[in-house]
């Protein structure tokens, strides 16, 4: 019977890779402008920080979606995906292994608990049934010499012998009892519960296989995407802008060339549409109370004058900003324009002039804004008048007239009061004398005192 020399033997578990990985978000993102991302440290770890831009194209450059703009620099993570690729392997075939030792211990299993054990049990009954007939025959012998010894026919040597057969047989089914005893309550069980450990460790051994696998391919894919993200491809139709870096002075310190090193997630390049590009305006703090999202604009590029625009305040900043540095007192604010039908001969940096529409009149008196004197908080415009021949020599050939105005635009300014239609008035008076204010009520009081 096989049970009682039956083996279970102890499980190893097999070996795992034990490479460490520190990494953050690593590499360059594929987006317009993601910023670098190089390994570190031997091939075995990996590790957030920068890399250099190996190729990128002109700025200016209009690309179509999909494009290559950028190349980093990925030799780093190329060392790294080597030895992550002999670690995939190793690991992969662990679990492999780990799969088959596994499915042969189940069998092994299977095959004590389903045959070894039942036909070792059945020869023990068997057995048992063997000996019980040896026993009942040897009884019967001993009964039948006994029968003819006392009819003095059978020596008592012979019926010692059937005596000790007897005896003999007994033992026989005793020990025979006794085996079939050990192997239900001890030598069964126990190699079954052997089997079973076993298996539980094989497949501890399994799960832990599995998951330093799963490791390792994340790795891997990271990698193989850190390395696929070092190839910046334009995400939309667009023209190529580099996004240098600026101090809070506005002072470039770092510009976008070959052979510069970036940072993790700094941007690179932007990519905006000529027919999409939007104005940034800026708008001192005096003016800001009459912008207001969706009011209506002018814009005119000193690039392309004769090419004016119509556009639209998509926002203005809610915090204002130093003219120059932080230390100056002048506050601006900034406002976001949209154009409307913008060309495509538009590029980002060019300078454009931005008039607000705050109000709408037609059919108004106006003159140019040219011709408006402004003195102490009043308006004036220089009227031509003859000069009489008996008038003083130097009276001059004009007189200034005190207007009211109204709302007014880059070239006129709308005449409330003061001027009729087809008054005639000097066009620049910039040159004349400066206007005389008529005296307050103060100033009155204090003359007649005099």
């Amino acid at each position: 019977m096989r049970s009682f020399s039956y083996t279970v033997t102890k499980y190893s578990p097999l070996k795992r890779t034990t490479a460490t990985s520190k990494t953050g978000t690593n590499g360059s993102g594929g987006r317009s402008g993601g910023g670098g991302g190089r390994g570190g440290g031997g091939g075995f770890e990996e590790k957030p920080g920068s890399t250099r831009i190996i190729s990128i194209l002109a700025e200016g450059t209009a690309v179509k979606k999909g494009d290559v703009v950028c190349e980093l620099d990925s030799a780093a993570f190329r060392d790294e995906l080597k030895a992550q690729q002999i670690r995939w392997l190793q690991a992969k075939s662990y679990v492999e292994q780990a799969a088959a030792t596994l499915a042969v211990n189940e069998i092994t299993l299977r095959e004590y608990r389903d045959g070894i054990l039942p036909q070792d049990l059945h020869q023990v009954r068997q057995y048992i049934q063997t000996c019980e007939i040896d026993r009942d025959r040897a009884a019967k012998n001993l009964e039948w010499s006994q029968g003819v010894q006392a009819k003095g026919l059978r020596a008592s040597s012979q019926v010692r012998a059937d005596e000790l057969a007897v005896q003999q047989a007994d033992f026989v089914l005793s020990e025979a009892k006794g085996m079939l005893e050990r192997l239900e309550k001890y030598t069964g069980p126990k190699i079954l519960k052997s089997l079973e450990a076993k298996l539980a460790s094989i497949r501890t051994d399994k799960l832990a296989q599995d998951a330093s696998f799963a490791l390792e391919d994340e790795r891997l894919k990271r990698l193989e995407k850190n390395i696929a993200a070092c190839t910046l491809r334009a995400p939309s139709d667009g023209v190529v802008v580099y996004v240098n870096q600026t101090n809070g002075w506005g002072r470039v310190e770092s510009y976008i060339q070959e052979g510069t090193t970036v940072r993790q997630d700094q941007p690179i390049f932007q990519l905006p549409d000529p027919k999409r590009m939007r104005i940034k305006a800026r708008i001192n703090e005096t003016k800001v109370a009459a912008l207001r999202t969706g009011q209506s604009c002018q814009v005119r590029v000193d690039a392309y004058p004769e090419r004016p625009l119509q556009g639209k305040v998509l926002d203005v900043t809610a915090i204002s900003s130093p003219v120059n540095g932080p230390f100056s007192d002048v506050r601006v604010y900034f406002a976001l324009i949209s154009m409307d039908d913008a060309f495509a001969d538009l590029r980002p940096g060019l300078s454009a002039e931005v008039t607000f529409l705050n109000d709408r009149r037609s059919d108004v008196e106006r003159i140019p804004l040219a011709s408006v004197r402004r003195l102490g908080g009043e308006s004036f415009v220089a009227i031509p008048e003859p000069t009489p021949a008996d008038a003083e020599q130097d009276r001059p050939p004009y007189r200034w007239q005190k207007v009211d105005l109204g709302l007014s635009d880059a070239d006129y300014i709308e005449v409330v009061s003061g001027l009729d239609a087809g008054d005639r008035i000097i066009a620049d008076p910039s040159s004349l004398d400066v206007p005389t204010l008529a005296p307050t009520a103060p100033q009155v009081a204090a003359s007649s005192a005099d």
